[in-house]
């Protein structure tokens, strides 16, 4: 018969060797002046409502957003804090109050704007234009009168007529050379 044999006995056991079990660690605490700082990113803009060439609007516009019109608009635009942009093939017949108008297309009505109006190389504009700032590019053309207000005064909305066509119509170059003083002759 077989005999397994025995083996020779030590006065101390043998340690039993077990394979160590893997702690993760959290990184150690980095100093926070190395850490770099991420910005949250900042929120999306809003997009602007976009009246485009296909649409046709008769009536009034009222908000705080901003409004690019591409198409024919008819009637009133009032927005408060809003940017109103006539693009080089909007055509709007409408008194428009907002913080900033930007005219690259054809706009019959006055323009009322709290910080500026700007009157593009392809922009013509018919109408009084009442605003803190104007800036009038080369190529713009202005039929009305230009009524540029202090910061302070607050001036309350007021319906302009829209001028008629048998009015006269000032060139841009010709009324910057009217607002300069005469120089006085030796």
């Amino acid at each position: 018969m077989w005999r397994k044999q025995e083996e020779p006995k030590n006065a101390s056991p043998a340690p039993e060797v077990v394979a160590p079990h893997r702690v993760e660690s959290a990184p150690p605490p980095v100093p926070s002046s190395s850490i770099p700082v991420r910005e949250a990113p900042a929120p999306a803009p809003v997009p602007a409502g976009h009246l485009t060439g296909a649409l046709t609007i008769k009536g009034e516009i009222t908000g705080r957003d901003d409004l690019v019109v591409d198409g024919e608009l008819e009637g009133l635009i009032r927005l408060d804090g809003g940017k109103v942009t006539v693009g080089p093939t909007g055509r709007v017949t409408a008194n428009i109050e907002a913080r900033e108008i930007v005219v690259r297309g054809t706009v019959k009505g006055s323009l009322q704007a709290r910080e500026r109006v700007q009157i593009g190389p392809t922009g013509c504009a018919t109408g009084d234009i009442a605003t803190r700032r104007i800036f009038i590019e080369d190529g713009a053309e202005i039929h009305g009168k230009v009524e540029i207000v202090r910061a302070e005064e607050s001036r309350p909305a007021r319906p302009v007529a829209v001028p008629t066509s048998a009015e006269v119509a000032v060139p841009v170059a010709a009324a910057a050379v009217q607002t300069q003083e005469p120089s006085a002759v030796a």
